[in-house]
């Protein structure tokens, strides 16, 4: 008896399986709607770029993030945390630009940036080892009237070439609308 049982367990499961197959061909999976929300890595785009102190850089060096923010998102200023992976690259405090307060239906009263932010990591040294490094940033951010992210990780590589130096430039004050 046990033998018929185990035969036809075996003959279901596959007859299971091939409906369950057929039934997503003919039911596929909707299609995102545009009124639904993107990830965090799709709304908040980061990108790194190392900055040498040269002239057009106005004398700073060290790692420049740039955010390209979707339309209808916005991340919090206050909400961004960064660390250089592994940590034998030291940064000071995050310069971040203006940025616009808002009172906010989530947090209160809040800093954020819309459309693009650029954030400012100096180094706090004056010689920098060559290698490959990993730019860790934590984030929060919202779509506009919908829903808050969780804080998210975003993980960007960076690399210091060999020959690579900080220009050591008596220190100035920030470029107006930067903060530490």
């Amino acid at each position: 008896m046990q033998g018929y049982f185990g035969r036809f367990s075996g003959t279901m499961r596959r007859f299971l399986g091939l409906a369950a197959a057929l039934a997503c061909l003919a039911f596929p999976a909707r299609a995102a709607s545009p009124d639904d929300p993107l990830e965090a890595d799709q709304a908040f785009r980061p990108t790194v770029r190392l900055i040498s102190g040269t002239a057009d850089t106005s004398g700073r060096h060290g790692i420049d993030i740039e955010y390209r923010i979707a339309a209808g998102y916005y991340l919090y200023r206050d909400r961004m945390h960064f660390e250089v992976l592994p940590a034998t690259l030291l940064i000071a405090p995050a310069e971040f630009p203006r940025g616009l307060e808002v009172e906010d239906p989530f947090l209160g009263k809040s800093v954020i940036f819309r459309q693009s932010a650029t954030i400012h990591l100096p180094f706090t040294v004056s010689s920098v080892r060559p290698g490959q490094y990993r730019v860790r940033i934590t984030a929060q951010g919202c779509a506009e009237n919908r829903l808050c992210y969780a804080p998210f990780v975003q993980e960007l590589p960076l690399n210091i070439p060999p020959g690579y130096r900080v220009t050591d430039s008596p220190v100035r004050p920030l470029p107006p609308g930067l903060q530490r």
